[in-house]
This record gives structure tokens, C-alpha cells and sequence, in this order.
């Protein structure tokens, strides 16, 4: 029987002009490539936003990473980026159930892969282009932290479509929070509370298990 191979999908979100830098780092330990596209994140300075600078750019990048290289390329970007400190950035990594295009072969690992060890999860929200800042609020309302949001066009959007089956227009905003295991229940209750995701045009909520997490300041 040949060994079973699995993968992840590593999250980093940087300011602007990083991404392909952690890229490079990470070719360092083994990564083939990655996908970068832009968004913007939230300030949580009220000073900032009354100021009106509540915004700043951003570069989320998207890394398919054999498991046995996962931990050490975090590990490297944490330690070479300082994600420990804060506004650095932010990496997570979530699992593959499936992957094809890696020299030909496909490979399917959700059904067998039991040692997720989720410690938060990423909420994706995918709405109207006026109704990203409402979910990013409405998290924080909910005990959250601020979020990124990504155009309709672009390679997350892409990845959306490919991945979930579902079709993003320009028009729309993605939204990315990540909680702790711990808040998610109640955070997704006050986002449904809030957002309208009943009709089906106003947009849709899904959350996927992530694990790994580094960077996030607890200051």
C-alpha cells in the first residue's frame, strides 16, 4: 500500500510589499509556490477611524504545503517576520481534503485525516461590497478581533469559486475572521444576527477548522 501523503493550505496575511518576500522564505524550507492577492484590514484604533484611517493594505498569501513541512515553515516565517509582535502579520494553516495537480496525481486525505487539532476557525463571509465593514464590525461586537477583506476579483476569489462551487461577481466583498474555538458559536450568532444572509442574493457564511496559528498579538 503506498504511504498516504497529506497536504495543507497556509494562510499568511502581511501589509502590502511582504507577501513575496515570506514566499521566498518559505521556498526556503521546501514550499513549490503560492498564491498572493490583495485586501485590506481593519484598524482598531478609534482615534485611527475617526480620523478616517481605518483602513490598511494588505497581501493575503496562499501556500499548498506537504504536511511534514506545515509546522517548519511557520516556524520560519513566525521567527524571521517577528509575527510575535504586533501589526507584523499573521499565519494559520487549515487541511487539505483533497489536491490534484501535484505532478499529475490526486490525492483525497478528508476522510482519513483525524488529527485536526482546530484551535480557531476561520469565518469567511462573502457579501455585498457595503456590507464587509457591517461583518467586521459585527465580529468585533461579538468579542472578536478585526478581519481582512478581499475584492471579488482576484486569486482568493478564484480559490472560493474552485474550492466551494461558489461564483463570486465583482460586486461582493470577502471577508476573512479568524476566532478562537471558544467564541465561534456565539460570534456566528450575532453575525447571522446582524448580516443578512437569509436572502439569496445578500451573500453567504462558512467557516473552516484552522490550526497553527502564529502572530496573533495579545497585547
Amino acid at each position: 500500500m503506498p504511504e498516504k501523503k497529506y497536504f495543507d493550505l497556509i494562510f499568511v496575511i502581511v501589509n502590502i510589499g511582504k507577501a513575496s518576500r515570506v514566499l521566498a522564505e518559505a521556498k526556503k524550507i521546501g514550499i513549490t509556490g503560492g498564491t498572493i492577492t490583495l485586501g485590506h484590514g481593519t484598524v482598531n484604533s478609534g482615534l485611527l477611524r475617526r480620523m478616517g484611517l481605518s483602513e490598511v493594505r494588505k497581501e493575503v498569501l496562499l501556500m499548498v504545503s506537504k504536511r511534514d513541512l506545515t509546522l517548519p515553515t511557520i516556524a520560519h516565517i513566525k521567527k524571521t517576520f517577528r509575527l510575535e509582535e504586533s501589526n507584523r502579520g499573521i499565519v494559520f494553516s487549515t487541511r487539505v481534503s483533497s489536491l490534484v495537480g501535484t505532478q499529475g496525481q490526486r490525492y483525497d486525505m478528508h476522510m482519513d485525516d483525524t488529527s485536526l487539532e482546530a484551535t480557531h476557525e476561520l469565518f469567511v463571509s462573502i457579501v455585498s461590497a457595503d456590507e464587509g465593514e457591517n461583518v467586521v464590525d459585527a465580529v468585533r461586537e461579538a468579542g472578536g478581533a478585526g478581519g481582512t477583506i478581499i475584492s471579488g476579483l482576484g486569486a482568493f476569489a478564484e480559490t472560493v469559486t474552485k474550492v466551494f462551487g461558489i461564483e463570486i461577481s465583482s460586486e461582493k466583498d470577502i471577508v476573512l475572521n479568524l476566532v478562537g474555538k471558544h467564541l465561534a458559536d456565539s460570534i456566528e450568532r450575532h453575525l447571522v444576527k446582524k448580516v443578512d444572509f437569509s436572502d439569496k442574493d445578500s451573500g453567504i457564511l462558512f467557516s473552516i477548522d484552522v490550526e497553527n496559528v502564529r502572530g496573533i498579538y495579545e497585547g
